[in-house]
This record gives C-alpha cells, sequence and structure tokens, in this order.
C-alpha cells in the first residue's frame, strides 16, 4: 500500500507538472494570501486543468504574513482560484477553518494532486473549498470576527503563547506588560538569552504548543466509507449536557473537545448517514437528549416530556495524557441484512 501511494503522488506530480509546461505563454502575476488573523495558517489551493483540479497544500502562513500562491495561475485569463484554509493544530478550542461550498480533495500531509470530486477513491479527504474569480484573484485576506488588521502579527504571539501554557489576559494584538512577561517566561524556560525576531518566535511557540496540545482533548474520526454525524454529552458543573450534531466526511478527523480530559467521564454518539438514511452507533449505555437537527439539551431526565428523543451513548475511555482519541468504522453502526 505505501509503495501504491507514493506511486500515486508521483503520477499526480506529473500531471501537474506537464499541465503547468502547456499552459499560455504570457508572464505569470502572482496571486497574493494575506493573514490577518491571529492564527498560524496551513493554505490548500486548486485550479481547473484538463483532466480536473490541480491542489497543492499545505502552505503554512503565520499571522501578519502575506505570501504569493497560486503561481501557475495566469490572472489575465479566466481561471479560478480555490481555496481552503485551516488553523494549525497547535491552538485549544479545536481547527478553525476559512472554505466555500466547492467540495474538492485534501490529504492529511502535504501534498500534490490532479484530483475531482472522487476524494475517496484517491484515499483523499474532501474539504469545502472557496473560489476566487476574476480581480478577487489578485488579493485574498484571511481575518477572523476580531479583526486584528495590522496587529494580527502580535495578535498572533498572544494567542500562541496562550496555547503553550503561558497566562494571557487578553487576546487584543497590543504588546502590553503582560505579553512581554509571557514571551519573557517563555524565553527563559527555552534557555534563550534573548528575544529572536518574531518569525523565530512565532514557530518556537507553534512547536511548543504542538507538543503540548497535540493529544489533549477528544478527537473522533471517521473511517467509514460514509459521513457520520456526531454528539457529545458531558457534565458542566453540577448539569449534565448533549449537544450536537457535527459533521464528519469518509477520512475525516475532528477534535471535538480541545481541553484536557482528566477523567473518562465524556459520553459520544454518531449516525451514518447514506442517502438521507441514518444508522446509529451500537453499543451506547447510557440515555442523554438529543434532536434529529442541531441541539443544546440541558440534563438526561424527561428526554420525551421536552420534544427530545432518548439515546444511548457510549462513554470515552480513560484519556492519556489528557487525551481520547476514538476511530468509527461502518462496524460501529446498526446494519441490515442487505449490506
Amino acid at each position: 500500500m505505501p509503495r501504491l501511494h507514493f506511486l500515486r503522488r508521483s503520477i499526480n506530480r506529473l500531471l501537474i507538472l506537464l499541465a503547468l509546461s502547456v499552459a499560455g505563454t504570457s508572464t505569470a502575476q502572482a496571486a497574493e494570501m494575506c493573514n490577518e488573523t491571529s492564527f498560524v495558517i496551513e493554505l490548500a489551493s486548486g485550479w481547473p486543468i484538463e483532466g480536473g483540479v490541480a491542489l497543492q497544500g499545505w502552505e503554512r502562513i503565520r499571522p501578519g504574513e502575506c505570501t504569493t500562491v497560486a503561481q501557475s495561475v495566469y490572472l489575465d485569463d479566466d481561471q479560478p482560484i480555490f481555496y481552503y484554509a485551516k488553523t494549525s493544530s497547535a491552538y485549544l478550542g479545536g481547527v478553525r477553518e476559512w472554505r466555500g461550498n466547492v467540495p474538492l480533495c485534501v490529504d492529511e500531509v502535504d501534498f500534490e494532486v490532479v484530483a475531482n470530486t472522487r476524494c475517496a477513491a484517491l484515499g483523499l479527504a474532501s474539504r469545502d473549498f472557496m473560489i476566487r474569480e476574476g480581480s478577487e484573484r489578485d488579493r485574498t485576506v484571511l481575518v477572523e470576527p476580531s479583526d486584528f488588521g495590522t496587529r494580527s502579527n502580535e495578535a498572533g504571539l498572544q494567542r500562541l503563547l496562550q496555547s503553550a501554557g503561558y497566562a494571557i489576559g487578553t487576546i487584543d494584538g497590543y504588546a502590553g506588560p503582560g505579553t512581554r512577561r509571557a514571551v519573557s517566561r517563555f524565553l527563559s524556560d527555552s534557555e534563550l538569552s534573548s528575544r529572536p525576531s518574531d518569525e523565530t518566535l512565532i514557530d518556537a511557540l507553534e512547536a511548543r504548543a504542538l507538543a503540548r496540545n497535540a493529544s489533549s482533548g477528544l478527537t473522533i474520526c471517521n473511517a467509514s466509507n460514509y459521513d457520520i454525524s456526531t454528539a457529545l454529552g458531558h457534565r458542566l458543573g453540577d448539569t449534565w449536557e448533549s449537544r450536537g450534531w457535527w459533521r464528519l466526511h469518509g477520512g475525516e478527523c475532528a477534535r471535538m473537545i480541545a481541553t484536557r480530559l482528566e477523567t473518562a467521564s465524556t459520553y459520544y454518539y454518531a449516525e451514518r448517514i447514506n442517502a438521507g438514511e441514518r444508522r446509529a452507533l451500537i453499543g451506547g449505555e447510557e440515555i442523554f437528549c438529543s434532536a434529529p437537527s442541531r441541539f443544546l439539551a440541558e440534563d438526561r431526565i424527561r428526554c420525551a416530556d421536552r420534544g427530545y428523543a432518548e439515546t444511548l451513548f457510549r462513554r470515552i475511555s480513560e484519556p492519556v495524557d489528557g487525551g481520547v482519541h476514538i476511530t468509527l468504522d461502518d462496524r460501529d453502526f446498526e446494519s441490515v441484512s442487505s449490506e
């Protein structure tokens, strides 16, 4: 299988190079992607060619940086550019996405492929890309609700300090005394005598946060042949709460809880979805309230009286290093005799 995977990559890379070699002879004008968020971004891009879409990723963009992307697209032509962006997995709170509504293929690791929408057949995952056309292609800016703008670099340092375990009061993009103290503590812990450049500091903080948070929380992976929707049940203070749904495509993983787990007091449920038909997770042991559409239900009693269904959730295993990783495949769901 690894040899086949390597061969597939080699063929796809060759197809991209061949497609680019026969492109127009005019000078390419580079499209620009700017990161004005407080996150390190991983970017995938694509553009149409004969036989499919040339796709590549992941390009890492620090907070406050701009970079040229999709350099093979000639902006004088009508070729659209497709983008999908996600945050580095260094952060607490799960992965954030910048996406659209065009489903295209990505890999978990760096990739270059020519593909269409049949991602599963290529061993790839599907993500919804945004599309940029016409003059929109010249410059694309990724933002977040706080709209840090020119303060995104400092906000990025603050967020990584927080994710690496250093106390930060507010992520606001202003280098106040609290931020300076946190940087000093990080430099001391890292046995660095002087502050490096912002780029080097961001890289070092991201590495520290990745090491600290990579295994934290609850991650659920979908290894089935269909999409699944997942729900969680856990205690908040003195009250039980259940909520859903998070949809996972085949081959996709999501960190459902990003904070460290100390005990196995969290429960989960899922349904496999195929052409509108839903198959329930088997092996559930504790009743929680649920609903067919997105829901948030407090408490676990009198579900029917409150308009909810009674659903059996599974309990997670004991956390290891603050985290639990669950993989669901077709055997985890109800089946019928025709399957």
